[in-house]
Protein backbone atom coordinates (compact mmCIF):
# COMPACT_ATOMS: atom_id res chain seq x y z
CA UNK A 1 0.00 0.00 0.00
CA UNK A 2 2.61 2.29 0.77
CA UNK A 3 4.57 2.05 -2.44
CA UNK A 4 1.22 2.89 -4.28
CA UNK A 5 0.89 5.90 -2.74
CA UNK A 6 4.37 6.77 -3.57
CA UNK A 7 3.99 5.79 -7.01
CA UNK A 8 1.17 8.51 -7.01
CA UNK A 9 2.93 10.89 -5.51
CA UNK A 10 5.84 10.66 -8.40
CA UNK A 11 3.05 10.72 -10.67
CA UNK A 12 1.02 13.18 -9.36
CA UNK A 13 4.42 15.61 -9.21
CA UNK A 14 5.51 14.64 -12.41
CA UNK A 15 2.07 15.74 -13.66
CA UNK A 16 1.84 19.00 -11.70
CA UNK A 17 5.09 19.74 -13.73
CA UNK A 18 4.12 19.01 -17.04
CA UNK A 19 0.68 20.92 -16.84
CA UNK A 20 2.11 24.55 -16.39
CA UNK A 21 4.02 24.33 -19.95
CA UNK A 22 1.10 24.00 -23.10
CA UNK A 23 3.90 23.89 -25.66
CA UNK A 24 5.88 20.19 -24.96
CA UNK A 25 7.46 18.33 -27.44
CA UNK A 26 7.07 14.43 -26.62
CA UNK A 27 10.18 12.00 -27.43
CA UNK A 28 9.26 8.55 -26.77
CA UNK A 29 12.52 6.41 -25.91
CA UNK A 30 12.93 3.14 -25.57
CA UNK A 31 15.64 1.05 -24.58
CA UNK A 32 18.27 -0.64 -22.45
CA UNK A 33 17.80 -0.09 -18.56
CA UNK A 34 21.21 -0.75 -16.47
CA UNK A 35 22.76 -2.45 -18.78
CA UNK A 36 26.38 -2.73 -17.39
CA UNK A 37 25.13 -4.53 -14.26
CA UNK A 38 23.05 -7.17 -13.81
CA UNK A 39 19.36 -5.76 -14.70
CA UNK A 40 19.07 -5.10 -17.84
CA UNK A 41 15.70 -4.95 -17.96
CA UNK A 42 13.94 -2.70 -20.93
CA UNK A 43 13.33 0.95 -20.14
CA UNK A 44 10.59 3.02 -21.74
CA UNK A 45 11.16 6.71 -21.12
CA UNK A 46 8.83 9.97 -21.71
CA UNK A 47 10.75 13.03 -22.12
CA UNK A 48 8.83 16.55 -22.54
CA UNK A 49 10.83 19.02 -23.67
CA UNK A 50 9.46 22.76 -23.11
CA UNK A 51 11.32 24.66 -26.15
CA UNK A 52 8.93 28.12 -25.42
CA UNK A 53 9.70 28.95 -21.75
CA UNK A 54 13.75 28.40 -21.98
CA UNK A 55 15.83 29.04 -18.25
CA UNK A 56 18.31 32.07 -19.01
CA UNK A 57 21.58 31.53 -17.65
CA UNK A 58 24.60 34.18 -17.56
CA UNK A 59 27.04 31.72 -18.95
CA UNK A 60 25.52 28.66 -20.49
CA UNK A 61 22.64 30.78 -22.52
CA UNK A 62 19.26 29.40 -22.87
CA UNK A 63 18.42 26.19 -21.00
CA UNK A 64 15.65 23.60 -21.84
CA UNK A 65 13.41 22.83 -19.14
CA UNK A 66 12.69 18.49 -19.18
CA UNK A 67 10.39 16.05 -17.42
CA UNK A 68 10.82 12.55 -18.18
CA UNK A 69 8.25 9.56 -16.60
CA UNK A 70 10.67 6.28 -17.28
CA UNK A 71 9.34 2.59 -16.54
CA UNK A 72 11.82 -0.17 -16.01
CA UNK A 73 10.59 -3.64 -16.73
CA UNK A 74 12.38 -7.23 -16.78
CA UNK A 75 10.66 -10.02 -16.69
CA UNK A 76 12.99 -12.98 -16.01
CA UNK A 77 11.93 -16.33 -17.08
CA UNK A 78 8.37 -14.91 -17.30
CA UNK A 79 7.09 -17.20 -20.74
CA UNK A 80 9.44 -19.90 -19.65
CA UNK A 81 6.79 -21.95 -17.98
CA UNK A 82 3.37 -21.35 -19.56
CA UNK A 83 1.70 -23.62 -17.87
CA UNK A 84 2.77 -22.63 -14.22
CA UNK A 85 1.22 -19.78 -12.18
CA UNK A 86 1.89 -16.43 -13.17
CA UNK A 87 3.23 -16.79 -9.35
CA UNK A 88 5.99 -18.27 -10.74
CA UNK A 89 7.96 -15.92 -12.61
CA UNK A 90 9.99 -13.01 -11.29
CA UNK A 91 9.50 -9.16 -11.86
CA UNK A 92 11.78 -6.24 -11.52
CA UNK A 93 9.41 -3.23 -12.26
CA UNK A 94 10.88 0.53 -10.98
CA UNK A 95 9.97 3.53 -12.35
CA UNK A 96 11.79 7.24 -12.23
CA UNK A 97 10.16 10.67 -12.36
CA UNK A 98 12.19 13.79 -12.53
CA UNK A 99 12.86 17.05 -14.13
CA UNK A 100 16.12 18.83 -15.19
CA UNK A 101 17.23 21.11 -17.92
CA UNK A 102 18.86 20.24 -21.39
CA UNK A 103 21.43 22.52 -23.86
CA UNK A 104 20.68 21.52 -27.21
CA UNK A 105 24.43 21.82 -29.05
CA UNK A 106 23.91 22.58 -32.90
CA UNK A 107 26.74 19.99 -34.35
CA UNK A 108 26.07 21.00 -37.93
CA UNK A 109 25.32 24.66 -39.51
CA UNK A 110 21.71 23.30 -40.51
CA UNK A 111 21.02 22.31 -36.72
CA UNK A 112 19.16 19.15 -37.74
CA UNK A 113 22.20 16.85 -35.78
CA UNK A 114 22.51 18.13 -32.00
CA UNK A 115 24.41 16.97 -28.90
CA UNK A 116 22.29 17.55 -26.12
CA UNK A 117 23.63 17.00 -22.28
CA UNK A 118 21.03 17.83 -19.43
CA UNK A 119 21.13 17.02 -15.92
CA UNK A 120 17.83 15.91 -14.21
CA UNK A 121 17.14 15.84 -10.11
CA UNK A 122 13.94 13.07 -9.64
CA UNK A 123 12.52 9.87 -7.51
CA UNK A 124 12.49 6.55 -7.81
CA UNK A 125 10.61 3.86 -6.85
CA UNK A 126 11.08 0.13 -7.22
CA UNK A 127 8.14 -2.43 -7.16
CA UNK A 128 8.47 -6.17 -6.52
CA UNK A 129 11.98 -7.69 -7.68
CA UNK A 130 13.09 -4.02 -8.82
CA UNK A 131 16.36 -2.92 -8.04
CA UNK A 132 16.99 -0.99 -5.11
CA UNK A 133 18.91 2.23 -6.13
CA UNK A 134 19.48 3.10 -2.03
CA UNK A 135 17.35 6.48 -1.95
CA UNK A 136 14.60 7.78 -3.22
CA UNK A 137 16.16 10.69 -4.60
CA UNK A 138 18.07 10.05 -8.14
CA UNK A 139 20.18 12.27 -10.10
CA UNK A 140 20.56 11.73 -13.84
CA UNK A 141 23.22 12.81 -16.29
CA UNK A 142 22.42 12.41 -19.57
CA UNK A 143 23.64 12.89 -23.19
CA UNK A 144 21.94 12.97 -26.54
CA UNK A 145 22.66 12.85 -29.90
CA UNK A 146 19.43 13.46 -31.82
CA UNK A 147 18.79 14.55 -35.86
CA UNK A 148 15.41 15.86 -37.43
CA UNK A 149 14.89 14.00 -40.48
CA UNK A 150 11.64 15.53 -41.70
CA UNK A 151 10.16 18.31 -41.00
CA UNK A 152 8.07 16.35 -38.30
CA UNK A 153 10.37 13.58 -37.72
CA UNK A 154 13.53 13.40 -35.49
CA UNK A 155 15.65 9.91 -34.62
CA UNK A 156 18.42 9.63 -31.75
CA UNK A 157 20.11 8.12 -29.31
CA UNK A 158 20.85 8.90 -25.49
CA UNK A 159 23.10 7.67 -23.25
CA UNK A 160 22.64 8.38 -18.90
CA UNK A 161 23.49 7.42 -15.67
CA UNK A 162 21.06 7.84 -13.13
CA UNK A 163 22.91 7.56 -9.67
CA UNK A 164 22.05 9.21 -5.83
CA UNK A 165 25.18 10.87 -5.42
CA UNK A 166 26.09 8.74 -2.32
CA UNK A 167 22.89 9.90 0.05
CA UNK A 168 21.59 6.89 0.37
CA UNK A 169 22.43 3.91 2.31
CA UNK A 170 24.00 2.60 -0.73
CA UNK A 171 24.92 3.91 -4.40
CA UNK A 172 24.68 1.53 -7.04
CA UNK A 173 23.66 3.37 -10.04
CA UNK A 174 22.16 2.27 -13.63
CA UNK A 175 23.78 3.20 -16.90
CA UNK A 176 21.45 3.06 -19.55
CA UNK A 177 20.69 3.74 -23.32
CA UNK A 178 18.00 4.84 -25.23
CA UNK A 179 16.90 5.20 -28.70
CA UNK A 180 14.17 7.52 -29.96
CA UNK A 181 11.65 8.32 -32.67
CA UNK A 182 9.71 11.16 -33.05
CA UNK A 183 6.76 13.01 -34.76
CA UNK A 184 6.51 16.40 -33.89
CA UNK A 185 3.89 17.17 -31.67
CA UNK A 186 2.33 20.34 -29.43
CA UNK A 187 -0.03 19.97 -26.56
Amino acid sequence: MIKIKKLLLIVSILLGLVKNSNSLEVYPMFGAWDYKHDTDAYAINLKFVDNENPVKTKFLGELQRTYDASFFIDINDGFKNLEHSNNDWRSELSIYAATGLAKPLPITSSKKLNFIPSFSLGLYQEFEEGKDMGYPIEFKTEFGLKYSLFKNSTIGVSWNHISNADIGSKNPGSDNILFLFRVKEKF
